[in-house]
């Protein structure tokens, strides 16, 4: 199985909001409402010269206010004639916009009033009194969007770079029009279309996916496996908002895992204990919060299968109907054989199968198979997937070089016991790189993204690694320079450079292969409490294990079993967790920290030794939350139980208030100059807005949220009544006047500690840049249509396309589109990238961006034709584990250029050393 490949294959179709089903009465009246808003807006931006006049006359805010109502008589003896007549102006206008704001009203409320109506009839008439249909004179190019291709579109046979129509998702901005689409559905083209589905990510942003209905008559029953809705409502039916985050599953982006053999694959029940530990249960029933030490049940597998180590040598998230989460490598084949266990394990059905004679290569666990009851046995699900061709897919392959992280603002925020050269010391790694982006040609190719970790490097990024002097054009300049303060902006808002790395957080499968095959009730596997095994960062011993959204203080600090100081367990626990996840122990309530599943979550492992000293400071005294969360009630699928859930799921839960709320507490003065106790009415508060942060999640497939204990709300309020943390204007882009002033919390002190420095790239050596050497023909002059078409594309494109790449940024289409009005012309691709060049480079033009997005492949081909390009290999280092490029046949470097410089000092002092002792 290869574990390097990308997403690459994409197919386009069409995007719609509510809009585009109206009526031409309902148009009307929504441009109408338009016009008026707009007119609003126009007469709106005449008021600021108006109100910086009266100003400059001596009136005060409070008086410009009475102007503004039309009280002008209050204070008119003050008023001097040469005002006169600036104050009418100002008044006329605010009339105005008054006016306009009315008959905006006016006819939004008719609007809504015939929409409402409308979807009333119809249910009324159960679906007969009218259809919508798609108004196809307003569907255009910027209506269409490129998605990667998933087991969805390959069941319905979607060829690459096909525009479909298919499927259609729909923005909802009208609850009534989308009621009516969801229930009866609609017309486009003579075909009508049914709501399909629409995905977690889809529901935040209150987006739906639809289906022709006589495409999903024909696929049905592969991309459910066998069920229909009249069997799931048969066996009980099932939750709305779960069933069709199941559903959205088929059409999540995944590469086709062609080798999976179903019937080499089993079903198993999750491994569970109870883990023992200290907490502190919050009461959603009283507000209460009560420290106790007991048992948690803990379910270690929840998410989380096997894979054999023989079919992937990585970790991966795997899909199929009905089927999601992770599959970890770990060779349970080998376990049995070693510790002399029986291979026969029972499914969730009760069948007994002997794994090593049924050649069994995966195992998924019950958590993972979302639809197992609606299923008479494992048989039959397996029957269902080969008659009805189903697939398997995945997708979050592991990567082979993963690189370095970046902490973001809720992480650090928490650590409130911080001291100014702590902060330095966090903070220094983002200030040296900020100084030194032009300090070298290395440093600018890192801060453009050539390094050993980019494995999907854009057409720009190829080009300047194996021709450096593009460097020197100003096009590159331009493009540091925007990388420069996109990241003085997130240095700012917290996202600093840490020794860190993303992977996958997996159980201790060890200990489940125990339970499983062992019949062990409580395992001790092979990780003790605190103890987790993270071969990335082998080199260290402590380490922090963070997972985001990070709200109440969760720094995980645990021994990495993976360091040499571990001695013999290192190489024997190394012997079975062969991959580069983070490995947790069974005996630990970790998972009460972070709030993770083994899904395919995955945690931020900092190894930095001085913030995880600082981190584990801040958690003396902190154990995790536990709370009484409700399950998601069965109930019959249908168009009205179905639409009631998504509406649900739209209007419901919202983490940002409450992640928000969190931040202004953890950036109040009361953690810079407040007392003990109220530093902890503090922490409780933040205890109890993460319980309903957990249930305003979980409210759209509960529908349940507690009610606010009486006394709670006064003492909230007194914090998130506040505007936001200053730091927020480069963390959320927002405005000075949502924000508190800057205080001398941890992140908002940021703000001084990263320098802004200009960019200066004169005295450096960069090499002349030839550009004839990225031509094909270099003999080529670039015609006058080719250049004008150039200016015209560029200008309209620019913004939408700098530093993109049409398959890593889901662009396809827009490139395929803009190459199209080239092809025009009459001229190859290559000799119009030629021509642009020519034209670019030759004649010293600024912006590239078109250039490079579209033809910067054929740019790079040229390269590796007309120079001779140094072959090389990438090796670890074997002191911090870092990548390093070096050349091919290079057999003496083993570290990088840090590690050496460190390792030559301690060979000087070595020597040095002996000499004195001689």
């Amino acid at each position: 199985m290869e574990v390097n490949q990308m997403l690459d294959t994409q197919i386009n179709m069409y995007t719609v909001d509510t809009g585009h089903f109206y009526s031409n009465h309902e148009k009307y009246l929504h441009d109408l409402n338009c016009k008026y808003r707009k007119e609003m807006s126009y007469i709106n931006n005449k008021l600021p010269r108006l109100e910086k006049k009266l100003k400059e006359y001596g009136y005060s805010s409070d008086d410009i206010k009475l102007f503004k109502a039309d009280k002008s008589e209050i204070i008119e003896k003050n008023i001097l004639e040469s005002h006169v007549e600036t104050i009418q102006e100002y008044i006329k206008w605010n009339s105005l916009i008054v006016h306009k704001r009315k008959k905006a009203n006016e006819s939004k409320d008719k609007l809504l009033k015939l929409l409402s109506h409308k979807v009333e009839q119809n249910e009324l008439t159960n679906g007969k009194d009218h259809i919508r249909y798609i108004r196809e004179d307003e569907l255009h190019d910027n209506n269409i969007i490129s998605v990667f291709e998933s087991a969805l579109t390959r069941t319905i046979g979607i060829q690459k770079d096909e525009l479909t129509d298919t499927l259609l998702v729909v923005q909802v901005y009208y609850f009534d029009v989308f009621k009516d689409i969801s229930y009866y559905g609609f017309m486009y083209k003579g075909e009508k279309y049914k709501y399909f589905t629409s995905s977690a990510g889809q529901i935040r942003k209150k987006k739906a996916v639809f289906i022709k209905e006589s495409i999903w008559d024909n696929i049905e029953k592969s991309i459910m496996c066998g069920l229909t809705i009249d069997r799931i409502n048969e066996k009980g039916g099932n939750n709305v908002n779960k069933h069709l985050a199941y559903m959205a599953l088929t059409n999540s982006a995944t590469d086709e895992w062609k080798e999976f053999d179903i019937n080499k694959s089993i079903v198993i029940h999750d491994f569970e204990t109870d883990v023992y530990g200290t907490y502190d249960f919050v009461d959603e029933r009283d507000y209460s919060i009560t420290s106790k030490t007991d048992y948690v049940p803990i379910p270690h597998t929840d998410g989380a299968g096997m894979v054999l180590p023989s079919v992937s040598r990585k970790n991966f998230m795997f899909r199929a109907p009905w089927i999601k989460g992770l599959l970890g490598v770990f060779d349970f084949i080998k376990f049995i054989k070693v510790n002399n266990y029986s291979p026969i394990i029972k499914d969730i059905y009760g069948k007994e199968h002997d794994v090593i004679k049924e050649d069994i290569q995966v195992i998924f666990t019950k958590s993972q198979f979302k639809m197992a009851k609606y299923y008479n046995s494992w048989n039959e699900y397996k029957e269902y997937y080969k008659k009805y061709h189903c697939s398997a897919g995945r997708c979050n392959i592991e990567e082979d070089r993963i690189k370095n992280a970046k902490i973001n603002y809720q992480m650090l925020q928490t650590l409130t016991n911080i001291t100014d050269e702590e902060i330095d010391l966090l903070a220094s790694r983002s200030v040296e790189r900020i100084i030194n982006v032009c300090s070298s040609k290395e440093t600018m190719l890192d801060i453009l993204g050539v390094t050993p970790y980019n494995t999907n490097m854009t057409a720009f990024q190829k080009a300047i690694k194996i021709y450096p002097p593009l460097l020197s054009d100003t096009y590159a300049k331009d493009v540091i320079r925007e990388i420069k303060d996109s990241l003085l902006k997130k240095y700012r808002s917290g996202k600093l450079e840490v020794a860190g790395k993303y992977t996958f957080i997996l159980p201790d499968f060890y200990a489940a292969c125990e339970y499983w095959f062992g019949h062990i009730d409580n395992p001790d596997g092979l990780l003790n409490d605190k103890e987790v095994f993270c071969w990335l960062f082998k080199h260290f011993d402590k380490l922090d294990c963070l997972r985001s959204p990070h709200l109440y203080k969760e720094h995980a600090i645990r021994f990495n079993i993976a360091n040499d100081v571990y001695g013999e367990r290192v190489e024997k626990i190394r012997e079975w967790f062969v991959t580069d996840g983070l490995y947790a122990s069974t005996h630990d309530l970790i998972s009460k920290i972070l709030m993770y599943d083994v899904d395919g979550d995955k945690s931020l492992v900092v190894a930095d030794t001085n913030f995880v000293r600082i981190a584990e400071r801040n958690m003396n005294g902190i154990v995790p939350l536990y709370y009484n969360m409700r399950k998601a009630e069965p109930t019959e699928l249908n168009n009205k139980t179905i639409y009631a859930g998504l509406n649900q799921a739209f209007t419901g839960g919202n983490i940002g208030i409450y992640s928000n709320n969190i931040s202004k507490i953890w950036n109040h003065e009361v953690f810079i100059d407040g007392t003990e106790e109220e530093k902890k009415e503090a922490i409780d508060i933040v205890k109890l807005l993460c319980m309903e942060n957990n249930f305003s999640i979980d409210q759209a497939k509960t529908l349940y949220m507690p009610a606010r204990a009486e006394w709670f709300q006064p003492v909230v309020s007194k914090y998130t009544n506040l505007k936001l943390p200053a730091f927020f204007k480069y963390a959320k882009d927002k405005d000075n006047g949502q924000l508190q002033p800057r205080n001398e919390s941890f992140v908002n002190k940021l703000y001084d500690k990263i320098p802004n420095k200009p960019i200066n790239t004169r005295g450096m050596n960069l090499g002349k840049l030839e550009y004839t050497k990225l031509m094909q023909n270099p003999n080529i002059v670039c015609s006058k249509e080719v250049s004008d078409l150039y200016d015209i594309l560029n200008k309209q494109y620019r913004y939408m396309i700098n530093m993109k790449d049409e398959y890593i940024d889901n662009m396809r289409y827009v490139a395929c589109k803009i190459r199209d009005e080239f092809s025009r012309i009459g001229y190859s691709e290559e000799t119009i990238a030629d021509m642009l060049v020519e034209y670019l480079y030759g004649k010293g033009k600024r912006y590239k961006q078109l250039f490079w997005f579209c033809y910067g492949q054929y740019i790079v081909n040229n390269l590796e034709n007309n120079i001779s390009v140094r072959k090389t290999k990438f090796i670890q280092c074997v002191d911090c584990g870092e990548w390093v490029e070096v050349d091919k046949l290079n057999t003496k470097t083993t570290r990088c250029k840090d590690c050496q410089h460190e390792e030559d000092k301690r060979i000087k002092r070595i020597y040095k050393a002996n000499s004195l002792q001689k």
